[in-house]
C-alpha cells in the first residue's frame, strides 16, 4: 500500500464525509468483532519471529565462510564484502538500512578472537 492510499484511508476514516462512523467501526475490526489493532499487532510479532530466525541463519552462514577463511589464512572479515552488504540496504531501506546493516553484520561477525578475554582484562588468544 503506497502512503497516498494509506493517506487516502486515514482521511475517509477521520470523517472527510466518505466513511460512516459504523463503516469505520467495522473496518477497525476483523473477522466476528476482533479488534484489527490486535490481528495486526500478530502479524508483527510472527514477522519479527522470521526475522530473528532469519538472522539466526545468517549468522551460521557467515560463521562457515569466516571459519572456512580463517583455514586458508584469510582474515575474518572482508571490509569490501561489508561494503557492499551495506550499501544494499541502504539502496533497499535508506539511510537507517546503513545502521540496520551495522548491527546485522556484527551480530553475525561474532566476537573477534580474544574477545571475550579482553572485555575481562585477559590477553588475547
Amino acid at each position: 500500500m503506497t502512503q497516498q492510499s494509506i493517506g487516502d484511508l486515514a482521511a475517509k476514516a477521520v470523517g472527510t464525509g466518505s466513511v460512516s462512523a459504523t463503516e469505520a467501526e467495522r473496518q477497525a475490526t476483523g473477522p466476528a468483532g476482533v479488534d484489527r489493532q490486535e490481528l495486526d499487532r500478530r502479524e508483527i510479532d510472527s514477522l519479527d519471529s522470521r526475522i530473528v530466525q532469519l538472522i539466526h541463519e545468517r549468522h551460521h552462514v557467515s560463521s562457515r565462510i569466516q571459519q572456512r577463511r580463517r583455514r586458508e589464512g584469510g582474515p575474518r572479515t572482508v571490509l569490501k564484502r561489508e561494503m557492499v552488504v551495506i550499501d544494499r540496504y541502504r539502496q533497499g531501506l535508506g539511510p537507517e538500512g546503513t545502521a540496520l546493516a551495522t548491527a546485522i553484520l556484527r551480530l553475525c561477525r561474532g566476537p573477534a578472537p580474544g574477545a571475550a578475554n579482553a572485555e575481562r582484562g585477559e590477553p588475547g588468544t
